[in-house]
């Protein structure tokens, strides 16, 4: 049976009502940010954190300095190269006989300046032995199936040591930014009951070595993750927590019980970064520079801890994090800031490079079914029948 459209539009039409009576009360919530973002009293926060963070049901920032800093970004170098990565791939196909998935890396380098130069690369790998297909400890019995969410931190981990290896070979007479699609910080990646495992397999062997590569290498290098749209609310967390009027966080009692909200909740709540780095940057500003407050972050990362910080883009407001060694060089700091905002001019309001590098790496919907039907022919060509589940069989034939 098709949607009942008529049925979809009417709850359509309730909901942008809805979202209108809910924006002039949102708009006053920002306006309690931008308050409490001026008023900041930054070592009362630091207290605040130190007592209160562990109880806390909302993510903070790690915040040093004034937060309503604004900063222009430095001059962009006269030569300067820009490399980025992203990738795709195709997950395991539990209806399939051959378990296996394919990752897709693309890699570019834009070179501006006097020589200037592109290249544009792609590589796709095939993982299909069976020590491919879990995470293991060794010594022991502890293994998580990589699939779903751990196969797209495993192509994470694939990207930043693609990059990596483009970054080491790369003259060291230009300053270079590397720039990766999407947040440095697996903060999202909870999964199985191995979770330990799943974090030293993906970070500590793989993601934070690769950083420390780059770090390594001689010559002004800037490592970056680029988040478009940001929907976080790290630095918004920090002001609820900064201008609770009870100094302490019982969230029970806060905001009274007929309530069911807390009061800085109704005070800043549903007010995104973004909203509040929107109303304070100019376009090409960056804002301060601060931490993200995570336990996988402090367990996991080590020296590779990160930090971010949003700049107004012209048309929209980005985050942008760094690792820690970045963001303590002013120098590559400003690198960072400056390439990026050029990067995002050359296109349409999003880094050229990394756009690129989507190009290379994006998989089809053409190219899966082609993978598909290739597998299936290898399988058969082998003497090997690429059975499928009765249920995927049924969704590729068509019924009346």
């Amino acid at each position: 049976m098709a949607l009942d459209l008529t049925r979809t539009a009417l709850q359509l039409d309730s909901m942008a009502v809805d979202i209108k009576e809910r924006e002039v009360d949102r708009r006053a919530r920002l306006q309690n940010a931008l308050a409490a973002l001026k008023s900041f009293d930054v070592e009362e926060y630091q207290s605040r954190r130190e007592t209160h963070e562990s109880a806390l049901n909302y993510p903070i920032a790690a915040i040093t300095s004034p937060p309503d800093a604004a900063y222009e970004p430095p001059p962009l170098p006269s030569d300067f190269s820009v490399a980025s990565a992203d990738g795709s791939h195709i997950d395991v196909d539990r209806h399939s006989l051959a378990q296996c998935y394919l990752i897709n890396i693309g890699t570019v380098v834009l070179t501006y300046g006097s020589k200037p130069d592109a290249r544009l690369q792609a590589q796709p790998k095939l993982y299909a032995r069976d020590e491919d297909m879990v995470l293991r400890d060794e010594g022991n019995d502890r293994a998580e199936q990589v699939e779903g969410a751990v196969l797209g931190a495993k192509r994470a981990v694939e990207e930043v040591a693609a990059l990596a290896e483009v970054v080491e070979g790369l003259p060291q007479d230009r300053p270079v930014v590397a720039m990766v699609d999407g947040s440095l910080a697996f903060i999202g990646l909870r999964r199985g009951v191995h979770q330990d495992l799943v974090f030293r397999s993906i970070l500590e062997d793989g993601f934070v070595m690769a950083l420390r590569r780059m770090e390594a290498i001689t010559g002004k290098v800037a490592v970056m993750g680029y988040i478009s749209l940001p929907n976080s609310a790290e630095v918004v967390g920090a002001l609820r927590l900064a201008s609770c009027g009870l100094g302490v966080l019982e969230s029970k009692k806060c905001g009274g019980p007929e309530s069911g909200r807390q009061a800085c909740d109704a005070c800043v709540g549903g007010v995104r970064d973004r909203d509040v780095f929107g109303a304070l940057l100019q376009p090409g500003q960056r804002s301060e520079v601060f931490g993200v407050s995570s336990d996988v972050v402090t367990q996991y990362y080590g020296d590779q801890s990160v930090r971010f910080f949003y700049l107004n883009a012209g048309s929209e407001i980005v985050r942008v994090e760094v690792p820690q060694w970045v963001a303590e060089d002013t120098d590559i700091l400003g690198l960072v800031h400056t390439v990026t905002l050029d990067q995002c001019r050359r296109n349409t309001g999003y880094p050229a490079a990394l756009m690129e590098a989507h190009e290379q790496a994006v998989i089809s919907g053409g190219d899966r079914r082609l993978f598909s039907e290739m597998l299936t022919d290898v399988l058969e060509g082998q003497g090997v029948a690429a059975n499928l589940s009765e249920k995927d069989r049924s969704k590729r034939m068509r019924w009346l």
